[in-house]
């Protein structure tokens, strides 16, 4: 029956290709791949540890026309068909989730790769959002001892991320996690604060790319200032920072004690990601 799914995912695919070349239409942004790796969840039999979404694949996700060639917006660019990247992930999910040990969460990994098609940001090593069922998580420390302010958009820059990569930044908004991953392999994973959602002043979900790095550096606003050791923006006055004001870090704390919509970190970590990042890394960011 799995091997029957991949089958019919392999054989839209190639049908796509062909409609994407018969259109003779060039897109502003690229499709590439992307390589699921569950190699650190229980995997179901028979199935490999990691789950390639080739190129043909990509391109069935697509929005289409009624002649069934892609379709494309206002600025030319080709865009993600919601219905049929909730089909993939679904498949994706009936191939790789364990009933009663972990499943795959499909909302999250929808969203995710809705971000990354719409971007043209392909040819990710991507670690899939997993639900453990068999272990039940500690509920998270919550602890509202941060000021109401702390940083102000202090940068002007924008950034394009790059085409292709597997070094990147994963920023997770509906679990506060942050992972950087170095060619595909997670190398630092790290609790986050994001923008404060029940003011409005929520982290803007996209594919951006670090765009300068600054050590002690003073963020201002109007009325406040905020002092941060680790400064590293990726989309105007948007960055990752640590935040010495904050006793704890994830949870639910940025529905109310948030921050203007920069990512706060740990120190320890947000130290660790500015000796690794590079300028250019791409910030991926999604709900």
């Amino acid at each position: 029956m799995k091997k029957n799914l991949i089958h019919k995912l392999l054989v839209l695919a190639a049908f796509t290709v062909l409609s994407l070349v018969s259109s003779k239409k060039v897109m502003a942004q690229p499709i590439g791949a992307v390589i699921y790796n569950f190699s650190g969840f229980p995997v179901p039999a028979g199935q490999p540890a990691t789950f390639e979404m080739n190129q043909g694949m990509a391109a069935n996700l697509l929005a289409k026309n009624p002649d069934q060639t892609p379709a494309m917006d206002a600025a030319g660019n080709f865009y993600a068909d919601p219905a049929a990247v909730s089909s993939f992930v679904a498949t994706l999910s009936s191939l790789y989730s364990t009933p009663g040990v972990c499943e795959l969460d499909q909302v999250s990994e929808t969203q995710y790769l809705m971000t990354l098609l719409n971007a043209g940001l392909m040819d990710y090593s991507h670690v899939p959002n997993m639900r453990i069922l068999s272990v039940q998580p500690a509920a998270p420390a919550i602890q509202a001892t941060s000021p109401a302010v702390q940083e102000a958009p202090a940068l002007p820059e924008t950034a394009s991320a790059p085409a292709s990569t597997s070094t990147y930044v994963d920023v997770n908004l509906t679990s506060q996690k942050l992972v950087y991953y170095v060619n595909g392999t997670p190398a630092i994973i790290s609790d986050i604060v994001t923008g404060n959602s029940s003011r409005g002043r929520n982290t803007p979900t996209g594919v951006y790319a670090v765009y300068g790095k600054a050590l002690n550096r003073t963020l201002r606003g109007p009325g406040y200032s905020a002092f941060v050791h680790y400064w590293m923006p990726f989309y105007k006055g948007y960055g990752m920072h640590d935040a010495n004001w904050r006793s704890s870090f994830g949870g639910n704390i940025y529905q109310s004690n948030g921050s203007h919509g920069c990512i706060n970190m740990p120190a320890s970590t947000a130290s660790a990601l500015y000796s690794s990042i590079a300028v250019g890394t791409p910030v991926v960011i999604h709900t």
